[in-house]
């Protein structure tokens, strides 16, 4: 199944806008007041589980406040990640999950679950990342950490975490708000919110709500008049109490649900490989360019995601010591029916990969720790993690029996649709921690610092069972497919540590190492009807990751801490990183349901060895209160070591003839010819080592900028700008046609504001310029695999089984986000 890369989107890091986060509940401020909190306030973060200064932080950590969320028109949370560099969140087209990438490294749900490069929190509660992709509404504030977690907060992770903090209820002073976003391609958003203090200074809740609507990728089918379409609609209600000063209770819910409706994007290959030969009878729709923002399906994929959330914590002040408790469940169901005849070879047939998956998620963690430093030297945080994640999936693939006569191969009757259950069993991942840590300050300029978790894993799944419904499985009646088992029961210990030393008042200087862990892999996929081969299990299941880092850097004020500039260093060493192969995915010799071999396709994934180094770099300058810039900038370049790796390679590249050379083929071969070179195996190994981890280019970059005027007595009128760049990248290196030339993006904003931030008005354009360029490509056309069956007269008894491969005329791509235009509003009163 082909992966969506999402479109180039908008928000803010720490210094985007200059704006005060107050202990992850910013309020809004005026345009004018931005500019001179960004000289006399600090941003304070809960990095570290404490309040504490952006600027004393010892690790890098980008910082979105509700002000800058309204002020840039960020309707997606995706839409943060263009001004955090090396950060790329994408939703999966298949509507389970997302795809993430950080510092050099990947992260797919489809691959390795919910045990992602980049842990998502939600009010400190571990959440599944589609949750937080979908709802975008009434933030307190986001904070990105980049690095090794989990010596401090919930699971461990390799590359950082995502912590979205929602606004909390006010007990003091009644207050809402609604905020309107109407766009092109009928974009519309509507989202608001309202707090009551039922006893003042002890209880009070808040109801916040959202419906969104927009046209997703935009892309249309020239054979369908459906139009695409994603809709989001959700509900939160929040309960604060605080009968005493010591002690705090707080309880959430949010339902959500979302709706898509999606064509897959194509371009003609003739385009790009004038070469290319397509099926006899591919259908021709005529040239299809990268700008047309076209499909050829007959009808559209489509997904259902529906969650709730419950989220609860307690906090219990005692002897300058606090004991927090932090408990989460979450519920989710996800449907898609995903188009698998894209190239439409059998429009009046419904062809379709379709999947049902139900989860729950619950956590709990308590902790301790101190209010008032210990000794007057130590600051320490103990606490214990519990985290568990069951589910399961029940898939049906719907393919293409076309019957033959025997001997002549004519078609004898129209072909029909078969459908082939599979079931994927209930598992039971759990993890159970402890951890701890302690910071010692050795004087009011130099702290160390160091962290452990003691990890402890089991996950019982059954597998993954071929021709089987569950009702099929309850009675025992399937047969489980080999290597596909989980039976993992793993204990670990990682670590971290840093030191800081600030010289002056604005010049902090720091290092740091930590280690992480993710549990085993088992990626599903790859739906043959036979035991898998050798090779098929070793690029289906895996052995889990560790990895270790290093970094250095520092953090500045300067010109009475109206220039910042931020710089860091690192390297990463990982030990089986599951990698993933990009694209459509590697040809495979693939037994189908009538027991004939065809080829298919899937993203097999590595176990491989891989080092990171990058740098970041922060700036932002207020020359005078009205006025502020910014830049930040992203370089991450990962290494894959010596390794195997699942590829196509039944040819030799330099004679055309059959026979492997270790080297992934620049054509896809015949199924005659995969037959002959791979001998009993289906898929080829192909020796790695130097390759990029990543699919994302190494260089990325942001400029921003905001300047705000005084328009009469009560208002402001402002302009922001904000230019999101990305550099070159050969995307997947055994791809010749996806390389993607250095690009970039710019989004302009206006408008109006009240001084006193009761309304605003403004008006938007994204990709001003209507920049088209490729993200990715397929390297393979789109193609549609055939069961023929042939019977031979006068019985018409089957004789033989065979396939047949049609390959179409286009293939897949995603390219940059159209041009889009908008206006907004807002208007709130009270307490916000």
């Amino acid at each position: 199944m082909r992966r969506k890369n999402a479109f180039i989107l908008l928000g803010a890091s720490t210094l985007a806008m200059t704006t005060p986060a107050l202990a992850q509940q910013a309020e809004p401020a005026t345009p004018a007041d931005s500019a001179d909190a960004a000289v006399t306030n600090e941003i304070i973060v809960q990095a570290r589980r404490r309040d504490e200064s952006l600027q004393d932080v010892p690790l890098v950590v980008n910082a979105v406040t509700s002000d800058t969320i309204s002020k840039l028109n960020i309707r997606n949370f995706t839409e943060i990640s263009s001004v955090v560099p090396g950060l790329q969140m994408t939703p999966n087209a298949n509507g389970i999950g997302t795809s993430s990438s950080i510092r050099g490294v990947n992260h797919d749900v489809n691959v390795s679950a919910e045990n992602g490069t980049i842990q998502y929190y939600r009010n400190d509660a571990p959440v599944p990342s589609n949750f937080v992709m979908q709802t975008m509404y009434d933030v307190g504030q986001i904070e990105v950490l980049r690095g090794p977690q989990g010596t401090l907060r919930g699971r461990s992770t390799p590359s950082g975490s995502i912590t979205v903090t929602t606004r909390e209820p006010d007990l003091v002073e009644a207050g809402g708000y609604l905020a309107g976003t109407l766009g092109s391609a009928a974009a519309t958003n509507f989202n608001g919110a309202l707090n009551i203090p039922i006893i003042s200074d002890v209880l009070g809740i808040r109801v916040a709500g959202i419906h969104s609507f927009d046209r997703g990728n935009r892309v249309t089918s020239v054979n369908s008049d459906e139009k695409p379409r994603n809709e989001t609609n959700a509900i939160r209600a929040a309960v604060r109490f605080e009968p005493t000063q010591w002690l705090r209770l707080g309880f959430l819910y949010e339902g959500m649900q979302n709706d898509g409706t999606r064509f897959d994007r194509v371009r003609s290959v003739s385009e790009y490989d004038p070469d290319y030969v397509p099926s006899a009878n591919a259908p021709d729709y005529g040239n299809i360019g990268l700008s047309d923002r076209l499909s050829v399906q007959s009808r559209p994929s489509t997904t259902q995601q529906k969650f709730q959330f419950y989220n609860w914590n307690a906090e219990v002040d005692f002897l300058g010591q606090r004991l927090i408790y932090v408990g989460s469940a979450t519920s989710q169901k996800y449907h898609s029916d995903g188009v698998r005849d894209l190239a439409n070879f059998f429009p009046d047939l419904e062809i379709a990969q379709i999947a049902d998956t139900k989860g729950t998620t619950s956590s709990h963690e308590v902790r301790l720790q101190n209010l008032d430093r210990v000794a007057g030297m130590f600051d320490y945080v103990v606490g214990y993690f519990r985290y568990s994640v069951p589910s399961q999936t029940n898939l049906h693939d719907l393919s293409i029996t076309q019957l033959r006569l025997a001997g002549l191969g004519i078609p004898i009757a129209a072909p029909s649709v078969t459908d082939t259950p599979i079931y994927i069993a209930k598992g039971t991942p759990t993890e159970d921690s402890f951890f701890g840590n302690l910071t010692f300050h050795l004087a009011e300029s130099t702290e160390l610092s160091g962290g452990l978790r003691r990890i402890h894993f089991t996950d019982n799944r059954d597998g993954l069972f071929i021709s089987c419904t569950p009702d099929m499985y309850a009675a025992g009646q399937c047969t489980r497919q080999n290597g596909t088992q989980s039976d993992v029961n793993e204990n670990t210990t990682i670590y971290s540590a840093s030191i800081k030393h600030r010289f002056t008042p604005g010049l902090m200087v720091y290092a740091s190492t930590g280690s992480s862990w993710r549990p085993p892999v088992v990626a599903i996929g790859d739906f043959t009807h036979a035991d898998y081969t050798p090779n098929e299990v070793a690029h289906i299941s895996l052995p889990s990751e560790s990895s270790k880092s290093y970094e250095i850097g520092l953090k500045s004020d300067w010109l009475d801490r109206r220039l910042q500039f931020n710089l860091t260093a690192y390297h990463q060493d990982y030990k089986n990183y599951p990698y993933r192969a990009g694209g459509a995915g590697i040809a495979y010799i693939n037994i189908n349901s009538a027991g004939a071999p065809t080829i298919g396709n899937f993203n097999f994934v590595s176990a491989v060895p891989i080092k990171v180094n990058g740098v970041e770099a922060e700036l932002a300058f207020t020359p005078t209160s009205r006025w502020n810039l910014g830049a930040t900038v992203n370089f991450a370049r990962s290494r894959i070591g010596n390794a195997l790796l699942a590829c196509t390679d039944a040819l030799n590249n330099q004679t055309g003839a059959v026979g492997s050379d270790g080297i992934p083929d620049t054509i896809t071969p015949t199924l005659a010819q995969m037959q002959q070179a791979y001998g009993g195996e289906r898929v080829a190994q192909c020796p790695g080592g130097g390759q990029s981890a990543t699919f994302q280019p190494e260089w990325s970059g942001v400029l921003r900028a905001e300047y705000t005027l005084p328009v009469g007595n009560k208002m402001d009128g402002y302009v922001r700008g904000l230019f999101s760049w990305k550099g070159k990248s050969k995307t997947d290196p055994n791809n010749p046609y996806d390389d993607v030339k250095a690009y970039g993006i710019l989004n302009l904003f206006g408008g109006l504001r009240s001084q006193d931030g009761a309304w605003e008005v403004s008006v938007y354009a994204k990709n001003i310029f209507d920049t088209t360029k490729l993200i990715s490509q397929d390297d393979l056309a789109q193609f549609t695999s055939v069961t023929d069956v042939y019977l031979r007269p006068p019985t018409y008894s089957v004789s033989g089984i065979g396939s047949t491969v049609y390959s179409s005329r286009y293939a897949g791509v995603s390219v940059t986000a159209p041009r889009e235009f908008g206006v907004t509003f807002r208007a709130a009163f009270g307490s916000r």
